[in-house]
Order: structure tokens, then sequence, then C-alpha cells
């Protein structure tokens, strides 16, 4: 920062004050000291690019990047258990023999290929869909309108991060459906008639949740990482968007606090799905 631009033509003392407000003062135990109590204090840094906190940053972009999460969670996870579930009961049937080799296709692709794919096809070759940001140039009047055109411009970043998670679950719910279906209690369930749809949710589709569970706390890493290509691609202006700017910048302070910020958000994610876990197997 201080060999850039934005530093030319500052004098002697302007540059001292800068450094000072970096917290480059003094040798790299009292920086090292200095970071870790304003980090005890919720001080994540200052980042002089933008004028604003670290903190003030990253919460205005978090709430982006969470619509995004909390869009593509229940389609990777829903839709990919439920083709799961489907193509493990009848292996080699129609559904195993279709899906298994399209899903094998998109667990290949990089996030940032499948976000490509779906930019070239829905926002250029047939352009049906916004290519980027979170919200018209021109925002809606009304609220309603506003929040259809938030929902209409999440839809391809959405989509990309489902589809590149959802490969996961799809192959972890045949895998368990092919176990489940040789256990005592299905036979049972089959000879006794039970209907096709109580045999999928009751029997199959409840006994895999702690396993999902498990699967989630395992994907919120790689969920992370892959977010952030995706807003990359489609300039969405969440985290990885706002990390992304950090690293072009130079902004060392909003890259730092960007993440320590990330790693405290996955860990506390990580403990409350693992707290599921362990309720749902206390309770058997």
């Amino acid at each position: 920062m201080l060999s850039t631009d934005l530093a030319r033509g500052l004098g002697s003392g302007e540059l001292d004050r800068l450094q000072g407000r970096m917290g480059l003062t003094g040798d790299i135990a009292s920086q090292v000291w200095r970071y870790a109590k304003g980090l005890w204090a919720g001080d994540l840094g200052y980042s002089i690019p933008h004028a604003a906190s670290v903190l003030q940053l990253l919460l205005t972009a978090l709430p982006w990047t969470g619509l995004l999460i909390l869009g593509a969670t229940p389609i990777f996870v829903i839709g990919g258990v439920l083709t799961g579930i489907e193509a493990g009961r009848l292996p080699g049937g129609t559904v195993d023999r279709w899906v298994t080799p399209v899903v094998t296709l998109l667990a290949s692709l990089p996030p940032f290929t499948g976000a490509v794919l779906l930019l070239l096809a829905f926002g250029i070759l047939w352009p049906v869909l916004p290519t980027a940001g979170a919200e018209p140039l021109l925002p809606a009047a009304g609220p309603v309108g506003g929040a259809l055109d938030i929902m209409r411009h999440a839809i391809l970043p959405t989509l990309a991060l489902a589809l590149h998670e959802l490969a996961r679950f799809y192959f972890l719910a045949r895998a368990e459906t092919l176990t489940l279906a040789q256990r005592d209690f299905v036979l049972n369930a089959r000879a006794r008639g039970i209907s096709p749809w109580r045999l999928r949710w009751a029997y199959i589709g409840l006994s895999l949740i702690p396993a999902c569970l498990s699967r989630l706390s395992d994907t919120l890493t790689g969920l992370i990482t892959a977010v952030f290509f995706v807003e990359i691609v489609f300039s969405y202006p969440g985290t990885g968007y706002l990390i992304y700017s950090a690293i072009l910048d130079r902004d060392y302070d909003l890259l730092q606090g960007a993440v320590v910020f990330m790693a405290a958000f996955v860990l506390l994610a990580n403990w409350i799905v693992d707290g599921l876990v362990i309720h749902l197997a206390r309770r058997g």
C-alpha cells in the first residue's frame, strides 16, 4: 500500500501517520500483539481504498453471499438426495442410467467453469437472465419489485453453486440407499407392502439425515471456496468479490480481516452442524 500510487505525493509526516493507521509501527511482535488485541475487541482493521472499516465492509457483503448459499443449499441437498435415493432403489434403472453420468460430468467441472457455461447459455446465447450484479442499474420502486429483481439476479449464481455441490449428496444418497435396501427393516417393510413413497421417506430418507448433516459439515469449506469463484464470474457483490477486489487493490487489511472473518464463520457453522449430528446420534 505504501509503495502504490495511493501514497504518492505524501509527505514524511503523512506517511508516518499512514503507517500508524495501518498498524505498521514498532517491531513484528508488537504489530501482531496490537492486531490480536484489536481482534479481541472486534476491530478487523481499516480499508483505506474503501475508506471504511473492514468489519463494516464484510457485514455489507455477507448477506449477498448468504443469499447465494441459502438459496443453493436446498437445491443441492434435496435435489441430490431425492435423485440419489431413486437411483439407489433401482440400480441400473432408468434414473440411475441417465442421471449418474450427468452428475459425474457435473462433479468434474470446476465451479468457475459451470458458472461460465451458465453465463454463456442463459446470459449471452439466450439472454433471459442478468449476467452481473445483484440488482439492476435502476432498481424497482416498490419492495416487491426490488425483491423480484434481487431474486432474478441471484438465479444464475445460485444454480452455478448448487450444480457444483449436487454431486456430493447424489452419490452419498445413492450409496447409502444401496446399503439400506438390504437392511432387515426395509426388507420387512417391502414384504408388508407399504407404499413406495412411504418407503422412500420414512424408511430411507429419515435414515439418511445424520449422514447428510455430516456431509454438509464437510461441504461448508468447499462451498465457501466455490462461492468466491461464482461471485467473481457474475460480479456479485458478496465476500468473494470483496476479497477479489482486495487482492487487486493490494488491500492487505481487508484481505487479512476477510480471511479471519470467514474462518470464524466456517468454524461456527461447522460447530452448529456437528452439534446437530451429535444430538441426532444421541436420539438414535
